[in-house]
């Protein structure tokens, strides 16, 4: 068990300019990606791995025979599978460089414990891991992006409660999701979204928690980026209100660019929605181009909703309706009210005047709205999907199970599968540490692929996530077709 005393990775902080890129816990295994910065122009002769474990309350049987482990690498080589790793265990890792026999680079100490992963580990981040503190120890706000040339990226930031929350980090895939590296770190950016837009990649995101709202762009699909460029101020702080949105949608509609932000913080108990928009033929990085609908705070008195509790909404879709139409559905806070879970609110957007406030349309029947969401329509069928965490008892606010939910109409939603159940599954960690939550996605093909904030092994809860994951659903309309039917 790891204490404050023996944790190398708040005080270790490496020489010579060599950084461990990223870390990849897997079930008995890890896998370790290395750089030396440009700064660093000597050759090496090989790297050398070190892998330790640290100090723990149970030793598994036959520990004392293989107490660490020792990798050395030709100095080609910038990325290693280590095997032979008891799950369940915390270790520590570090990578040096080598030249003549003499260290001349180490890499700052990371922690990791391996386990079992559904899906591909695309990034991961040890709870007690202080490499990013300055930002955070958990996983957070997943985005997915498939670019032109094939390549997919995946961002996310680095989180904890009232910290920096400024870091967000850039993967990308060359083989279709089957493996991923380390592409590049941006700050401040947090909950950001990726997208692409006549050939240029953009990242809108607030600067912090409650920060401003602000975009960057990038040339080089990710390799680099220009800006900020401040959008809408705040004061980025967790106890005053600001600027807020996740990785929700961004779409086209109208020869306009659209998305849903809101306005408030969680300690004061609030967030009102907005839209932001902007024309297509627009300087996206000029902020004066961007249009903010006024924010519109919640309102108990409107039919439908919920009785009781201290209801809020949040983190809305901005989705195209059947009939051409634009409409907001929003995360619903209802835990503590009549009825607890099970319900979304619905706002039309007035396409036509994206200055304009948005209306009250609906409180809709919906099952999964005690977490983020995403809400996409497959251009095939014309059938909305959205990946959802569906309330289970007994306790409702649970992320151990993450579902495809679809509809016809936005209004009527039904579950068409478990995609991932942990609830259900012979698994010793249970919901209150394990999650896979806060999804994004795509439809490509006869695919569906999408990421989850994922917590597993040892995260520090279900909420403060250790892992980014990447999935893929084959076939995915044959689940459409089942429950239609």
């Amino acid at each position: 068990m790891i204490t404050e005393e023996s944790n190398p990775t708040k005080c270790d902080t490496g020489f010579g300019g060599l950084v461990i890129t990223r870390v990849a816990p897997m079930n008995k295994c890890v896998q370790v990606d290395w750089r030396l910065l440009e700064t660093y122009v000597n050759p090496v002769d090989a790297f050398l791995i070190r892998v330790q474990p640290l100090d723990f309350q149970e030793r598994p049987p036959f520990y004392s025979k293989f107490p660490n482990i020792l990798v050395w690498v030709p100095a080609q080589v910038y990325s290693f599978k280590i095997e032979n790793i008891f799950n369940g265990i915390d270790y520590a890792i570090t990578v040096s460089a080598i030249r003549e026999g003499v260290e001349v680079a180490r890499s700052r100490t990371r922690l990791f414990r391996a386990g079992p992963v559904p899906g591909i580990v695309v990034a991961y981040l040890h709870p007690q891991d202080f490499t990013f503190s300055s930002s955070g120890r958990f996983t957070c706000s997943p985005s997915l992006l498939r670019l032109p040339d094939g390549r997919l990226l995946v961002s996310h930031d680095i989180y904890e409660r009232q910290g920096g929350q400024n870091i967000t980090h850039i993967y990308v895939s060359d083989d279709n999701g089957a493996s991923w590296s380390f592409l590049s770190e941006l700050t401040p950016c947090f909950w950001g979204t990726l997208f692409l837009h006549r050939g240029v990649l953009y990242m809108l995101c607030t600067s912090t928690e409650y920060g401003n709202l602000q975009i960057y762009c990038s040339d080089d699909f990710g390799k680099t980026f220009s800006g900020p460029f401040i959008i809408l101020k705040g004061e980025g702080r967790w106890d005053r209100p600001g600027p807020h949105k996740a990785p929700v949608p961004i779409i086209h509609h109208k020869g306009r660019i659209w998305t849903a932000i809101e306005y408030g913080c969680w300690k004061q108990g609030y967030h009102d929605t907005g839209v932001i928009s902007i024309d297509e033929n627009a300087d996206l990085c000029n902020p004066d181009n961007w249009i903010l609908s006024p924010f519109v705070p919640y309102d108990p008195k409107w039919p439908g909703v919920i009785r009781g509790g201290n209801p809020s909404f949040l983190e809305g879709n901005l989705v195209v309706t059947p009939d051409g139409g634009l409409v907001n559905i929003l995360r619903y806070e209802t835990v503590g009210g009549d009825p607890e879970y099970g319900k979304a609110i619905v706002m039309r957007v007035d396409d036509e005047h994206p200055d304009a406030p948005q209306s009250f349309e609906a409180c809709i029947d919906f099952p999964g709205n005690l977490s983020k969401f995403c809400i996409r329509r497959d251009e095939r069928t014309g059938i909305y999907l959205t990946l959802v965490n569906r309330p289970h008892k007994p306790w409702y606010k649970a992320r151990n199970i993450l579902s495809l939910a679809i509809s016809k109409d936005l209004i009527n939603w039904k579950i068409a599968k478990d995609l991932i159940n942990y609830e259900d599954k012979d698994w010793p960690e249970g919901a209150l540490h394990v999650g896979f939550q806060y999804p994004d996605f795509f439809i490509e093909g006869d695919s569906l692929y999408f990421v989850s904030r994922t917590a597993l092994n040892g995260a520090h809860n279900y909420h403060d996530a250790n892992y980014i994951t990447f999935h893929r659903i084959e076939n995915f309309r044959e689940l459409l077709d089942e429950t239609i039917n």
